[in-house]
């Protein structure tokens, strides 16, 4: 008899074991994402030379951000240029673009080693993509358009259009970011 009722606890033990409450799991099949920040994008002294955008929904810890900056066009294409970003000028000087975000918010900097570099072309009516990865994604094979699976480790992110690729976005999915009040 002891050992019926042994055998039954463990099966029974066994079999309850298979039961969950997935209720309260984080969703982490989140698809990637991008903004353009195009509205009113001035680097001045009035703004210590940085904007801010708030991101809401807010991003998670393990989520990821690149920033690239339109630089010109190449042949009618635009030209995105993956930031941090340094020129570098005659006698010395630099002018750089840096950011830095928290799961609330982005900012985007400015830097230079001499006023005479900020040139209208670096300073006013600036162009920003931001493109949020969800960590989950960060970390396993992206889209490559059909044309087989790109890991992470084999997408290059200072390629703004082959990141668009490997993570199936396109300029529909571009949403534009409002600045920080």
């Amino acid at each position: 008899m002891k050992r019926i009722l042994l055998l039954l606890a463990i099966v029974g033990m066994t079999a309850l074991q298979g039961c969950s409450n997935d209720d309260d799991r984080v969703d982490n099949d989140t698809i990637a994402e991008v903004f353009e920040i195009n509205q009113n994008t001035n680097f001045n002294s009035l703004n210590n030379y940085r904007i801010s955008y708030t991101l809401n929904p807010p991003i998670y810890n393990s989520d990821m951000i690149l920033i690239y900056r339109l630089d010109g066009q190449d042949a009618g294409q635009d030209v995105w240029v993956p930031l941090p970003k340094t020129y570098y000028f005659n006698g010395g000087d630099e002018l750089d673009y840096s950011f830095d975000f928290s799961t609330r918010e982005i900012f985007i900097y400015l830097g230079f080693t001499n006023s005479a570099v900020l040139l209208p072309e670096f300073t006013q009516n600036q162009v920003f993509r931001v493109v949020i990865i969800p960590g989950f994604l960060s970390n396993k094979p992206a889209n490559s358009s059909g044309k087989g699976i790109a890991t992470p480790a084999s997408v290059d992110y200072n390629d703004y259009y082959a990141v668009m690729r490997a993570y199936g976005l396109n300029d529909s999915n571009i949403k534009t970011l409002k600045p920080s009040k």
